[in-house]
């Protein structure tokens, strides 16, 4: 009897835990939205449908216009002590897809086999304030960076952005300047715990550099080359892969 009691018990246990499992996937996201209601948002959310493990989000902002975000969570992964997600997003000066994990142990954070596309509209909304304006869309392509939020190391970085050249306007003194300038090819790596990414013309060779170090701060730094493929005077003593400009920002 008592043999009976246990094998009883341990079917009650485990229909109770795949009921709730159960219960769980099938949650609507906008119950559990609405039961969050979080504030403060840098997005105005504009719908919110499906469920917790397989739902999508509409939200809307300044810069991107509206935008379509889907997501599939991996129940399998809350078992490693991770939350992993096939995630897409959508709008109409972007496009992409990847996966994203995050591991509530081990502290990593880790985006795999990301693509998007950014439309040049999207990339000139930031660079007005600069009086700059370019041409040519931005891809992104087969990129994995896994980063710890906790000790801000990056562990691994590996992809490839891609601008596709075309005209830049820039401002020099009280006049704006044109140029064209060549496709050009930014390989992120990982070096030391810090992010980096080298920008190179389609032959290989350099014209900026840019890293995010443990600290928080991030850098960028343009080459004389950028400045001879702008058509600028500099002076004959520094080398094209000399730096020329840097700028730093304290990121987090």
């Amino acid at each position: 009897m008592a043999t009976e009691a246990k094998k009883s018990r341990k079917i009650l246990y485990v229909s109770l835990l795949a009921y709730l499992v159960c219960l769980l996937a099938m949650f609507p996201i906008n119950i559990a939205y609405k039961l969050f209601s979080p504030k403060n948002l840098p997005v105005e959310v504009m719908a919110v449908s499906g469920t917790v493990w397989d739902g999508e989000l509409v939200f809307k902002h300044a810069m991107s216009g509206q935008v379509r975000l889907n997501w599939q969570l991996s129940p399998l992964s809350l078992l490693l002590g991770e939350v992993s997600s096939e995630v897409s997003f959508k709008g109409a000066q972007l496009d992409g897809k990847g996966a994203l994990s995050i591991g509530f142990i081990s502290g990593d954070i880790k985006l795999s086999h990301a693509t998007a596309y950014i439309n040049s509209a999207l990339i000139n909304q930031p660079l007005r304030a600069q009086k700059i304006t370019v041409q040519g869309d931005v891809e992104l392509n087969d990129t994995n960076v896994v980063f710890n939020w906790r000790d801000k190391k990056t562990s691994m970085a590996r992809g490839r952005l891609i601008w596709m050249g075309g005209d830049v306007k820039y401002p020099k003194g009280r006049k704006s300047k044109h140029a064209n300038l060549p496709m050009l090819v930014a390989d992120l790596s990982e070096e030391n715990g810090e992010l980096k990414a080298q920008v190179n013309t389609t032959e290989g060779l350099g014209v900026a550099y840019a890293n995010l170090k443990t600290d928080g701060w991030g850098s960028v730094a343009v080459q004389k080359r950028m400045v001879d493929l702008l058509g600028e005077p500099w002076s004959n003593k520094a080398s094209p892969d000399s730096s020329i400009f840097e700028l730093s920002e304290k990121l987090f």
